[in-house]
């Protein structure tokens, strides 16, 4: 990693300078093995520039001292012109420079100081000076206009007898191409070779003979660093593999989950033109021969993640790639509907183009969309299918849109890091080495193959506004079960912890209690089935919660350790007919359990006796929902809907409180109150709406048989077929099989959440109808939505695969 950065290190030596001015003359004095050169219109305004920049003005490097050291004496020097600064021997203990710049009389200034020394030299017919200030030593020569400084007395009389300079034309094309108005920086393929060595990690080894001169022109900001430039290849240059084969957008970021370390991808508009220049480069006398798979995909990928690497192959014939490798493994695991196949032959695509990427085996592989993943364990690649599914894939990122927004968008190569994290993945820095990386500091470096050069961009962002900018949901944790999800998972009140647990059962009657990091508190074996909801109750005011529930013959209450509260359970000779329902009319814990069997209503408190004042007992035909509580204004409302289609409307005493004079057709929906009234829908599209005087109306929305409903106090939201409708905000969905929707009143905010059970997507809106960032998301049942720990985001559950329940931050 210090090799990559080294180029930032050279820079950063100057920022430790004081304001200078400069101008300068380059290429008459420059030594024919220099390998880097900085050339600067303005020296004062690019030291300050670094100076500013919070990654170098945070980060301590390496190789710093070295250089400081050897460079400290610039602050001393008035570089009022132009100035170029040739660096040759780069990755020695003991870098040579030479500095040149024009002749000024003022240019060092020694007046001030008292540790200098001034020697004049004539050596081979050259006069120079060398010059000593405190512990820093240097040789000033002086030719015509121009003023070299160098640490090389060899170079100094290299350059004023016109030896051993720089004579190639390939520079000079660079040089010509170059912005003057711009800092540029122009690096040899033997810099390239040595301070690039971070592009080895990428899997990338083109850096080993990439150009003979590369230019790159920066703009350097608070946070962030740009590079801009081009390329010149020699002779058998890898620039050379990629000469008229054209460039195509960069798909792999659609696939990279956004906790990456790297990602490298190759792009080409066919791969004819790409195996030809492959078979010259390599000057074999036999044509090598290419997967060929080859010839239906337009980009290579290479992704390093924290848990192993990934391959990747973007199919524009997605099917006929499919058949090409039909034969040649095994499904072996069906992963969130995705089947995942082992490679007969792990090595297939083990360096298909080595001159391009260097590949492993691979043993396993998926496809999602147009995407072929392979890895070599089957865990990296469950976790690409998965992120894939949570939209939790980095192109999916603003601070990753915000980068990429620099690039052009068709590359040849686009290579990308996820700094902190892949500086952290790499073998361990001097201890005198410190990084500053804030989060989600990405660097990009894009190659644009054009004609007989490359075009060149590089960012590095260290930006820390990026940290809101990256929110979205993102899934944190998952849990397995002993036995298939029967129930959708509740979020369940740790009074111990002042964070929520969950609570769920499986389809063999377990009821599991788990923590939000995954601990199994208990599980129970219950006689059946929960009906309905888990409710959290509070029976002896103090905090401690319960979870209430019913299930086929009895009403349960249990404490947070699993046991049973007394003197419940409360057991039941025949079948509870609709699932239990929780009243609690003043939100002062003072609860009502009620249960329906067929016509009979059942209300009981919290010591489980049947509560003396409610009159309702008998309905006057079975009961189709669970009685409901509404609250309007000041007064509460029992409703109970009965197959007939009558609907009471009672008081808390079981008292008719509203007459309705009509029957309905009921629907799936239950009641609910929406701006002062009762409303409910019939299945023939009409949304009924009952006063609380009993007067009744109905709209017709042009619903579907299957529409569904839900309501509170200000927002009514109904699903008909593909169409959500939040407070009359429509916008369409893709078509599916959705469950119910379901609204979530969380502090002042609201949120509506439904699930696509076919494409196993959980989306959730807010009452703007605006989908949230970071959905839709994988999951397979209703949802649960509460702020789960102590952080300020919220937490979805939902159940993932059969026995498996997954955990999301939002």
């Amino acid at each position: 990693m210090k090799r990559f950065i080294v180029f930032a290190i050279i820079l950063s030596v100057f920022a430790c300078s004081t304001n200078q001015e400069a101008e300068f003359s380059l290429t008459n004095h420059i030594p024919d093995d220099t390998e880097a050169i900085i050339l600067t219109p303005n020296l004062p305004e690019f030291i300050e520039n670094l100076k500013n920049n919070s990654f170098i003005k945070e980060s301590k490097f390496g190789l710093q001292e070295r250089l400081s050291s050897q460079l400290q004496f610039i602050k001393h020097l008035n570089l009022r012109s132009k100035t170029g600064i040739n660096l040759s021997r780069i990755s020695s203990e003991t870098m040579v420079y030479t500095i040149t710049t024009k002749k000024d009389s003022a240019l060092v200034v020694l007046d001030s100081l008292q540790n200098k020394s001034v020697e004049t030299l004539k050596e081979d017919g050259v006069e120079l000076q060398r010059i000593a200030i405190e512990d820093d030593k240097f040789f000033l020569y002086e030719t015509g206009t121009t003023s070299i400084i160098s640490n090389s007395k060899t170079k100094i009389l290299d350059i004023a007898q016109r030896k051993n300079l720089l004579k190639s034309e390939t520079f000079k094309n660079a040089y010509n191409a170059a912005d003057p108005n711009k800092t540029s920086v122009f690096l040899r393929n033997s810099a390239f070779k040595k301070i690039t060595g971070l592009f080895e990690n990428f899997n990338f080894p083109g850096f080993r003979n990439f150009s003979e001169w590369s230019i790159l022109d920066l703009d350097i900001t608070k946070s962030e660093m740009k590079l801009n430039g081009i390329s010149l290849p020699g002779n058998n240059s890898f620039m050379n593999l990629l000469s008229g084969v054209n460039p195509k957008e960069a798909e792999v970021a659609k696939v990279c989950p956004s906790d990456f370390l790297s990602f490298y991808s190759v792009n080409f508009s066919s791969f004819d033109s790409l195996e030809k220049n492959l078979n010259n480069y390599s000057k074999d006398s036999i044509a090598r021969e290419f997967p060929e798979i080859l010839q239906y995909v337009r980009e290579l990928a290479s992704i390093k993640l924290k848990s192993g690497n990934l391959f990747v192959l973007n199919a524009v014939e997605i099917e006929i790639a499919k058949e090409n490798l039909a034969g040649l493994g095994v499904e072996v695991e069906n992963y969130r509907n995705t089947p995942i196949f082992e490679l007969e032959n792990p090595g297939i695509f083990k360096n298909p183009i080595p001159e391009l990427m260097l590949i492993k085996e691979n043993r396993f592989y998926g496809i999602v969309d147009h995407f072929i993943i392979f890895s070599n364990e089957i865990d990296p690649l469950k976790k690409a299918i998965a992120d894939y599914q949570n939209s939790n894939t980095i192109a999916g990122k603003s601070y990753y849109s915000e980068l990429t927004s620099s690039l052009s968008s068709a590359s040849s190569i686009l290579m990308v890091s996820r700094l902190p994290e892949f500086y952290a993945s790499l073998d361990k820095s001097p201890a005198s080495e410190k990084l500053s990386f804030k989060k989600n500091s990405l660097a990009a470096f894009q190659i644009i193959s054009e004609d007989n050069f490359a075009h060149l961009h590089g960012i590095f962002s260290n930006s820390e506004g990026q940290k809101m900018n990256g929110s979205g949901a993102e899934q944190t944790a998952y849990f397995k079960l002993d036995a298939p999800v029967n129930l959708t998972p509740y979020f369940f009140k740790n009074h111990e912890t002042d964070q929520m647990d969950m609570a769920v059962q499986d389809e063999k009657n377990t009821l599991y209690l788990i923590s939000n990091k995954g601990t199994v508190f208990w599980k129970k074996k219950l006689d059946s089935q929960i009906t309905g909801e888990i409710h959290e109750v509070d029976l002896f005011k103090n905090g401690n919660k319960q979870l209430a529930f019913s299930t086929g013959y009895q009403l349960e209450v249990l404490d947070r350790n699993g046991n049973s509260v007394k003197p419940f359970p409360v057991k039941f000779n025949e079948a509870l007919t609709q699932p239990l329902a929780v009243f609690d009319y003043d939100n002062n814990r003072t609860y009502r359990f009620v249960l329906t069997q067929n016509k009979r209503v059942y209300m009981l408190g919290p010591k489980g006796k049947s509560i003396k004042g409610f009159d309702f007992e008998n309905a006057k035909a079975n009961i189709v929902k669970a009685p409901k509580h509404i609250r309007l204004g000041s007064k509460d409302y029992i409703l109970i809907a009965e197959e007939s289609g009558r609907l009471n409307i009672l008081s808390r005493q079981g008292s008719i409180r509203v007459p309705v004079n009509e029957n309905f057709n009921y629907s799936e929906n239950e009641w609910y109150g929406y701006d002062g009234k009762f409303i409910s829908s019939e299945p023939d599209s009409n949304l009924i709406s009952v006063t609380q005087s009993g007067a009744v109306s109905r709209k017709n929305l042009g619903l579907a048989d299957n529409h569904r409903v839900v309501a509170n106090d200000d927002l009514l939201v109904y699903l008909n077929e593909n169409e959500l409708s939040i407070n009359d905000k429509r916008l369409s969905l893709d078509f599916g099989l959705y469950t119910d929707p379901q609204l979530f009143e969380i502090g002042r905010n609201a949120y509506i959440a439904i699930t696509d059970l076919q494409a196993q997507k959980v989306y959730v809106f807010d009452i703007n109808a605006e989908l949230l960032p970071g959905f839709p998301v994988y999951g397979t049942s209703k949802v649960d939505i509460a702020n789960a720990d102590l952080d300020s985001k919220l937490e979805l559950i939902v159940k993932g695969e059969e026995n498996e329940i997954l955990l999301y931050e939002f």
